[in-house]
């Protein structure tokens, strides 16, 4: 009779055990959560971001009481940075990778793939993102998660986020110039402006200062300190850009004999901005020849670039401006007349 009654007990037991399985295993998640919770729910602890790739490129982004820096040197792009916060909290396991292609995603995965450390403080990443391709609908992008202390997966995930379609290994960039911030000026409040300084090359009378003492509107200059005449609103409209001016690209791929030529020959315009508090800022500023068709000008071809010029900023940092603002900029002085 005991014998029996234990044989019963223990087949509840087993029941009983097997029904909670079942039970787990349809309302919860088959996924191991230390091998798939690649989200990061606070990103306000998240303080530095290492991103490298297979070919030995490698960018830190390191948060500071300034703002976001790019390898400790460069001001980073804020909605660049915003972006991979947001994947950092959105992200979400689409689906695991299918058996059958797990040791293809992977092997093609090890010689094209991203490597983007997450930390929050410390030395050790909280976690770390082996960021892949993408699938063949390009609606998910294979990753694999590492974290510190509990290992690596052995298996990826095919990843995405809420309401996004598209594929998130293009949001993580090992090139610098990707995430560096395109500021040149950047004067919100144009109180903050002492004095502008514009020069046209060989063009003394076209050249001008805007003096902007603080009281009352500002005041038109030559460079000898002649008061001239003007017309204020003009003068206000032409020191809008310098609320929020920024280079288009940095040029790279320039020939050095051509960029030694370029930068060895007087600027059409030299612009500089003295702020109130801190350090001077000049822009050298040429004109690009033209070197369409002409089909668009009635047959008048211009002679320079009617949309982009190149610009020298930050001493040696050679980019291209947008000439709609420049122009803005660059007026000569007698386009103040009242």
């Amino acid at each position: 009779m005991n014998r029996r009654l234990i044989l019963l007990v223990l087949a509840l037991a087993g029941l009983a055990l097997a029904a909670w399985w079942l039970k787990k295993r349809s309302t919860g998640s088959t996924l191991d959560p230390a091998l798939s919770d690649f989200a990061i729910a606070d990103t306000a602890r998240v303080t530095r971001i290492h991103i490298a790739d297979r070919t030995g490129k490698q960018v830190n982004l390191v948060r500071t009481v300034d703002g976001w820096m790019v390898n400790g040197v460069f001001k980073a792009r804020q909605p660049e940075v915003n972006t991979a916060l947001k994947t950092f909290k959105r992200i979400e396991v689409k689906s695991p990778v299918p058996k059958s292609a797990e040791a293809m995603t992977l092997r093609t995965m090890a010689a094209y793939s991203t490597k983007v450390e997450i930390y929050t403080g410390g030395r050790t990443p909280e976690k770390v993102w082996i960021v892949g391709h993408a699938t063949k609908d390009h609606f998910g992008t294979y990753m694999v998660l590492e974290k510190p202390g509990s290992g690596r997966s052995s298996s990826p995930f095919v990843m995405g986020m809420p309401a996004f379609t598209g594929v998130l290994n293009t949001r993580f960039p090992t090139n610098p110039d990707q995430w560096r911030s395109p500021e040149v000026f950047r004067y919100a409040d144009l109180h903050a402006l002492a004095e502008v300084e514009v020069q046209h090359t060989g063009r003394r009378d076209a050249s001008y200062r805007i003096l902007n003492t603080g009281d009352g509107p500002p005041q038109l200059a030559s460079l000898d300190g002649a008061v001239l005449p003007m017309d204020t609103v003009l003068v206000m409209a032409a020191l809008l850009p310098f609320k929020e001016f920024n280079y288009e690209d940095i040029v790279r791929t320039m020939a050095p004999a051509r960029r030694d030529s370029l930068l060895s020959a007087p600027p059409n315009f030299t612009v500089t901005v003295k702020p109130r508090k801190g350090a001077a800022q000049d822009m050298k500023l040429w004109y690009m020849p033209y070197t369409g068709d002409g089909s668009a000008y009635d047959g008048a071809v211009p002679l320079h670039e009617p949309l982009r010029m190149w610009a020298l900023v930050e001493d040696t940092l050679l980019v291209t401006v947008q000439r709609q603002y420049v122009d803005q900029m660059t007026q000569p002085a007698a386009a103040f007349r009242p």
